[in-house]
Formats: structure tokens, sequence, C-alpha cells
């Protein structure tokens, strides 16, 4: 005799199926995504000379590039790049820093993507409070955007952490494995 379902498993068999269907329709995705990364492969080609040469604008389109559930993505060497600008001063770098501290990592057309990357994105509120605040700062409006948000839903816990970070500016955890420890 089988167990009755709990509303519970119910829930999650929807969701299964909810995820599954997500995915199978981004097969159409799958080929958008095979010339977007053939595109940003070529991109990336050269967007590196001027990079490792310490161009912030270079840097901050290869970090870009790089970020975020796209084709060939990699959070870490997009927070390595994105860094690199942001530490000059390119406040668009700040503000993908921002983001990707905020849980914000799927930037791809495809549904399913965007569903299993939001079930598991990492938050970091206080690294994203500082990053936002910098960009705002100077000037970057959708960094103010972002951080209306933010701050919505950030704690006083959250507001000491933040401020015990900008102190230590600019020694702030960038890249995603300093954050995160992985």
């Amino acid at each position: 005799m089988t167990k009755p379902k709990s509303a519970l498993d119910h829930l999650r068999r929807a969701f299964l199926l909810v995820v599954t269907a997500s995915c199978t329709a981004g097969c159409v995705g799958a080929a958008v995504s095979t010339t977007t990364y053939a595109t940003k492969s070529a991109s990336r080609d050269a967007l590196w000379p001027p990079a490792a040469r310490g161009d912030a604008e270079a840097q901050y389109e290869l970090g870009k590039s790089y970020c975020c559930m796209g084709p060939g993505f990699d959070t870490q060497t997009a927070t390595a790049w994105l860094c690199k600008a942001a530490s000059q001063d390119n406040a668009k770098a700040m503000v993908e820093l921002g983001r990707i501290y905020l849980g914000d990592v799927s930037r791809t057309p495809s549904p399913g993507q965007k569903i299993l990357r939001a079930v598991s994105a990492k938050e970091a509120k206080a690294v994203a409070h500082v990053w936002l605040s910098r960009a705002s700062a100077a000037g970057n409006e959708k960094a103010g955007d972002w951080l209306a948000k933010l701050s919505t839903r950030m704690t006083d816990d959250d507001f000491s952490k933040a401020r015990a970070l900008d102190q230590r500016w600019p020694d702030v955890p960038c890249e995603y494995n300093h954050v995160f420890g992985e």
C-alpha cells in the first residue's frame, strides 16, 4: 500500500513539471545561444589584450561577456574581470557586481535556466550594497534603482555589515569565490 501524497509532494511534482517544460522550451534558445556564444567568443578574443593591459572598459566588457548564465558563462571569471574594472572606478562594473551579489546571475532568454538559477542563486546583500552605493555615488542611475530595491530588503544587521565593508574600501571582497568561499 502506498502512502498518500501530501500537498508538499504535489507541489514538488508540479515544480519539477514546470522546470522540465521550461527546459524543453529552451531548445529553440539553444540554437540562438550557439550563435550568441560564437559572437561572444570573437568579442572576447578582441577584448583580452586591452583588458590584460589594464583598460577598464575592456575589463568591464570581458567580465560582462562571461556573466550571467549565458553561453560560455563563468561567474568566477566574470567577477574577476569586473573587479579589475571596478577597482578603476568603472561604475558599470560596480553595478554588475552589485547585481551578481544580489543573486541576479541569470540573464539568458531560456526560462528553464532562469528558474533553475533563481532557485540556486546566492545573495550577499552587504557586499551588493557596497558596490551599488559606490556606483550610485559615481552617478550611475541604474545603481540607484537597484540600491533602492535592495534597501527595502535589508535588515539592520545587513546595513551594519555593509558599513563595515565600506570602511574597508578598497579591500571589499570582490571575486565570487572570495565572497562565497568557493
